[in-house]
């Protein structure tokens, strides 16, 4: 009877044990599906404070290092978080989302060829991505302050009786959605410019970015604003199918 008692103890404790252990993942779990779906709806700031909580507890968990790079406001910063993750966790979940966040950084700041390094890295290293190019396309980011040429007007005369028929202006305003398309980054504002007229006269909303890169100035086209990567991404197809655009979803930081 004794050994039966003490059998009995044995296995309810480490029930407890399993139990609770279980119970802590999935708290765990549930904090970081929240903290994700905050910062998909662009609420980015109530995720910092949930933070300290998730570190302390789970400082070298790869999604809360994940977690710590989305809502990171210097962008050196979140490469530092989503680089632990490639080198340290390269077999976790979140690898192949933190190497895509490495590229469009780079990517965001005009410096392609590290971009694309990054993005042959993604490919080679996590070939069922979700974030490569959809198969058969190939990955072509734009050159810096390459020309870019102007769509003619429809200019036809009084004869055929037609007129001219410029593109329609954007009718509204672009609001400040989590996520946008970058179709150009420039060292010069007049190249910037040639690239937001382009876009602009074929109907997009349109704006330009000033960032400092090295002590210089960088000019980024943004076209449209978006709650989602997945509407974004639909932005990235069209200007490639239309009209042959490179660009890439990136994050208003």
């Amino acid at each position: 009877m004794k050994n039966k008692y003490l059998a009995d103890i044995f296995y309810t404790f480490w029930l407890s044990v399993f139990l609770t252990t279980l119970l802590m993942g999935q708290n765990v779990d549930n904090q970081i599906h929240n903290a994700l779906e905050k910062i998909e709806m662009g609420q980015s700031e109530e995720v910092r404070k949930m933070l300290p909580e998730l570190v302390s507890n789970h400082q070298n968990d790869p999604a809360v290092l994940y977690i710590q790079g989305r809502v990171s406001i210097d962008g050196i910063e979140a490469v530092k978080f989503y680089q632990s993750i490639v080198d340290n966790f390269p077999a976790s979940e979140w690898a192949d989302d933190a190497l895509y966040h490495i590229y469009q950084y780079y990517y965001s700041l005009g410096l392609y060829r590290t971009a694309d390094l990054k993005y042959q890295q993604l490919g080679k290293e996590y070939p069922a991505s979700p974030y490569l190019s959809v198969k058969g396309e190939q990955h072509l980011p734009p050159q810096e302050d390459k020309p870019v040429k102007l769509p003619e007007k429809e200019i036809v005369t009084q004869d055929s009786q037609k007129v001219e028929k410029p593109a329609a202006p954007p009718t509204t305003v672009p609001s400040k959605e989590p996520y946008t398309v970058q179709a150009g980054a420039y060292s010069t504002l007049a190249n910037a410019d040639k690239q937001k007229k382009f876009l602009y006269q074929l109907g997009y909303s349109v704006e330009i970015t000033n960032k400092i890169r090295n002590g210089q100035n960088l000019y980024l086209v943004w076209v449209g604003s978006f709650s989602t990567i997945e509407a974004a991404q639909e932005m990235v197809r069209e200007l490639r199918k239309k009209y042959n655009q490179s660009s890439m979803v990136v994050e208003r930081y």
